[in-house]
């Protein structure tokens, strides 16, 4: 077999080709990577859009809490002053 196909293939032929083994198994592996790499991407997009959302929402409930604050505010100076008044009445 050396003598027909020299030494370097003919142990190729017998144990295989390591170079192209390991450069096969590199691809599997970069394949295997580039999946794993586009799930990560699309699970940051979607985490990004749910931030942002939630963001959102936070701003809107603080528009609202300080609606609340400042009405309840008023309706309390207001039922302070009835009181006031009701004082002076009686």
């Amino acid at each position: 077999m050396i003598a027909d196909k020299g030494l370097d293939k003919a142990i190729k032929e017998v144990w295989g080709d390591l170079n192209a083994q390991l450069e096969e198994e590199r691809e599997d592996s970069i394949l295997a990577l580039r999946a794993v790499i586009g799930r990560s991407n699309r699970s940051l997009i979607a985490l990004k859009k749910e931030l942002d959302s939630l963001s959102s929402d936070n701003v809107k409930l603080r528009q609202r809490v300080y609606t609340l604050e400042s009405k309840l505010s008023g309706l309390i100076e207001k039922l302070s002053e009835n009181k006031k008044i009701k004082k002076l009445i009686e």
